[in-house]
C-alpha cells in the first residue's frame, strides 16, 4: 500500500465519474434543495420571538444529513462490482497496485465527492450562524462528526459492492444496512421502552393525592352582594396549592427505566450528529424561543433517555420555578449532562474500519473463488 497508489486509483474514479456520470446536474440541484430549505426555515423564523439561526442550522444540517444518506451509498455501493461487471477491475489488479491501494483508492474517491456535497451546503450553515443561536465551536464540532459519518457510509457501500456479485444487490444491502441504523434502532428503542417498563413505588415531591378532598374550596354566591373582588380573588387563591403544601410521599406508577436500552440511541448517525451539534443555552425566561429544532429535540431525547427516570419526581418544580421568575425545561437541564455522541461516533468508526477490512481482503489477489457468472475479465 502507498500514498501514489491510492492516489492514482482516487483520481481515475473521479476522472471516470466525471466523464460518465451527471453529478454536475446533481449537485445544482442539491444546492438548489438545500437553498430552497435555508429560505423556507428563514421566512418562517424571521420573527422576534424566534432565533432564526438556531432554527435554520438545525433544519439545514437535518436536511444535509437526510440527503446524504440517500445519495451517497450510491457513490461506493457499485464501485467495485461495477467495475467487475466492465471488465475494469481485473486490469486495475494485474498492475502493481496492491488490494489496499485499489479499496482505499476508491473510498477517497467517493469521500470526496460527499465533502462535496457538504461544502456546497457550508455557505448556508454561515448564514445560520451569522442570524446567532448557534456557537461557532458547536458547528466545527458537527461538521467534523458529520465528515466522519460519511466517511463510514461511503465504507459500508464498498463492503457490499466487494461482497456482492451484482451492483443492484449491493446498493439494496447498502440501504437495508442504514435503514437498520436509522429506522431500526429507532424502532428498537421504542419497542424495548415496553419491556423496561415496570410498575413500582416512585418517590414523589409534591401535592399529595388527597389534597383535594381534605382542601374543598367553600360555596361562593357570585350574586352576594356583600362579595368584593378582592375579597373572592383572595378566597379562590386560599384553596389553591402552594409550595408550603408540597410533601414527599410514595406512588405506585409506571415507570419506564430507559438507562437500560439508551444505548441504541447513539448508533444511529442521526443522533451522533445531532447530539454534536445542540446549539448555545437559552436566556433564563426565554426557553420556547427556537422554533423548529430538531437537531436540538434528538439531543435532548437522547441525553434524557440515558438519565433515565429521576429518583424523586418534583411536581412542585414548576410552581416553585414560576414563583422564582423562570421555568427550566427539563429538555434543558439534559442537555447540560454529558454527551452521548461519542459512544454512537466509536460503534460507527469500528463499523466502517471492518467493513473497509472487509472490501480489501475481497480485492486481494489471486481470486481463489468467485460466484457463477461473474466475469475476471
Amino acid at each position: 500500500m502507498s500514498w501514489h497508489g491510492i492516489r492514482t486509483v482516487a483520481t481515475l474514479e473521479l476522472q471516470q465519474r466525471v466523464r460518465t456520470s451527471k453529478w454536475p446536474i446533481v449537485l445544482g440541484v442539491w444546492v438548489a434543495l438545500i437553498a430552497l430549505v435555508a429560505f423556507l426555515s428563514y421566512w418562517a423564523t424571521n420573527d422576534e420571538q424566534l432565533r432564526a439561526g438556531e432554527a435554520m442550522y438545525d433544519i439545514v444540517i437535518f436536511f444535509v444529513l437526510g440527503l446524504a444518506m440517500l445519495i451517497v451509498p450510491s457513490l461506493t455501493a457499485t464501485s467495485v462490482n461495477g467495475d467487475r461487471e466492465h471488465g475494469v477491475l481485473a486490469t486495475l489488479q494485474t498492475t502493481l497496485l496492491s488490494h489496499w491501494d485499489i479499496a482505499l483508492g476508491k473510498l477517497a474517491a467517493a469521500w470526496l465527492i460527499s465533502m462535496a456535497f457538504l461544502v456546497s451546503a457550508m455557505p448556508f450553515m454561515a448564514w445560520a450562524w451569522f442570524e446567532g443561536g448557534v456557537s461557532g465551536g458547536r458547528i466545527v464540532l458537527s461538521l467534523l462528526v458529520l465528515v466522519l459519518v460519511l466517511a463510514v457510509v461511503c465504507t459500508l457501500g464498498l463492503m457490499f459492492s466487494a461482497l456482492t456479485a451484482r451492483p443492484i444487490a449491493s446498493a439494496v444491502l447498502t440501504y437495508l444496512a442504514l435503514g437498520a441504523l436509522v429506522f431500526g434502532t429507532t424502532i428498537g428503542f421504542a419497542l424495548s421502552a415496553f419491556l423496561v417498563t415496570e410498575t413500582e413505588q416512585q418517590k414523589v415531591f409534591g401535592i399529595p393525592d388527597n389534597w383535594w378532598e381534605t382542601h374543598q374550596p367553600p360555596a361562593i354566591d357570585p350574586a352576594d352582594p356583600t362579595m368584593t373582588q378582592d375579597q373572592l380573588d383572595e378566597l379562590m387563591k386560599s384553596s389553591q396549592p402552594t409550595r408550603a403544601d408540597c410533601t414527599t410521599f410514595t406512588r405506585e406508577t409506571q415507570v419506564a427505566h430507559t438507562e437500560r436500552i439508551w444505548w441504541m440511541l447513539p448508533l444511529n448517525p442521526f443522533v451522533v450528529v445531532a447530539d454534536a451539534a445542540p446549539s448555545v443555552p437559552r436566556e433564563r425566561g426565554n426557553e420556547y424561543s427556537s422554533g423548529f429544532t430538531p437537531m436540538r429535540w434528538i439531543s435532548g431525547g437522547a441525553r434524557m433517555a440515558r438519565n433515565g427516570p429521576e429518583d424523586v419526581v418534583d411536581e412542585c418544580a414548576m410552581q416553585t420555578q414560576m414563583d422564582s421568575g423562570g421555568y427550566v425545561d427539563p429538555m434543558e437541564s439534559a442537555l447540560k449532562t454529558a454527551p452521548v455522541w461519542p459512544y454512537g461516533l466509536v460503534f460507527l468508526l469500528l463499523a466502517g474500519t471492518g467493513a473497509a477490512v472487509v472490501a480489501g481482503q475481497r480485492l486481494r489477489t489471486p481470486i481463489r473463488r468467485l460466484p457463477n457468472g461473474t466475469r475476471i475479465a
